[in-house]
């Protein structure tokens, strides 16, 4: 007999035990969400290319075969303040692993991750989950299925790791959107989930050129904690915040990129340099609405020093 194409729904969700769930670190971010500014840690997968030789090496396989290096990284952030931590998993779940070649189980290299962020000791740590690389056409398909578990599996894998949260970032497209929301809030059980989108600077979704506005209204008609945008320009972001505030009464994110990278004298990827730029942007984030401020591919720790201090200056003392 063939094993149904959605079997591992059945598994996650029979296993299912929330009350291992870290209800006290999902406290904390509900209780302040909203509330004042808060710092998302930079990025972990451009950060881990610029080292000689590792370009392309897959980010999630440093928490096998390096977490001191992960460990590192998360500990700078948070050295310079960040208050919550993003898992080195966005492309960890079961499908991406496979595509990548790593051959260590999906759950192993996301619990792995969720340690390492853990390490940095920050009050908050948040479980990235990015586009799982299935497709689909129709729902309540064994190929919609499919993609959902893959979504439930790797949000059930860091909940129950430890993470306090689940980000479902970089989503281009509603229709990637679907599965990857109902996925996640199969196994969710009340824990927060913030969703992200990357958009052009006429604030369309990269992928099917939906308005912004229309995302965010329907992320929060899954029960979404958060929404925002990411890996975009600072244009972008710059347009986004107030038009995100406008369209939805939720906590906004924002965390833009550094651009395209150029390649140095030996070779090495290399971002411009803009952290005089998000200095000067946080503030109009703040004024107009933001929750929730980093940057994303290609930013650095000095990024994020600049952005802490920034919103120090807004935080009740």
């Amino acid at each position: 007999m063939s094993t149904p194409p959605d079997a591992a729904r059945f598994s996650v969700l029979d296993s299912l035990d929330a009350g291992r769930y870290d209800r006290i670190g999902a406290s904390w971010l509900t209780d302040r969400l909203g509330r004042f500014p808060l710092l998302m840690q930079g990025p972990m997968g451009s950060a881990l290319m610029q080292y000689a030789g590792c370009e392309d090496v897959p980010a999630a396989y440093w928490n096998i075969a390096e977490p001191q290096e992960v460990i590192r990284l998360h500990s700078l952030y948070r050295a310079v303040g960040a208050d919550i931590m993003l898992t080195n998993t966005f492309q960890a779940s079961a499908p991406a692993l496979a595509r990548d070649g790593i051959g260590a189980s999906m759950e192993d290299v996301n619990r792995s991750a969720v340690a390492c962020a853990r390490r940095a000791g920050t009050p908050c740590v948040i479980g990235s989950m990015g586009p799982c690389g299935l497709s689909w056409e129709e729902p309540e398909t064994s190929e919609f299925r499919a993609v959902r578990a893959a979504y439930r599996e790797q949000a059930h894998a860091l909940l129950d790791a430890g993470t306090h949260g689940i980000l479902l970032e970089t989503f281009t497209s509603l229709h990637d959107l679907q599965p990857a929301l109902t996925g996640v809030m199969d196994v969710a059980s009340g824990m927060p989930v913030l969703v992200s989108f990357a958009v052009d600077d006429e604030c369309r979704l990269l992928g099917d050129g939906a308005e912004l506005s229309r995302a965010c209204k329907e992320a929060s008609g899954y029960g979404v904690a958060s929404v925002g945008v990411n890996c975009c320009s600072l244009a972008a972001a710059d347009a986004a915040v107030p038009l995100m505030a406008r369209a939805v009464d939720l906590p906004i994110s924002v965390r833009p990129n550094a651009g395209a990278p150029h390649r140095d004298d030996e070779g090495a990827l290399v971002w411009e340099d803009l952290t005089d730029r998000f200095a000067d942007a946080c503030a109009r984030w703040c004024d107009d609405g933001a929750s929730i401020v980093g940057g994303c591919c290609g930013t650095d720790v000095q990024v994020a020093c600049v952005l802490s201090g920034c919103l120090e200056e807004r935080s009740p003392q």
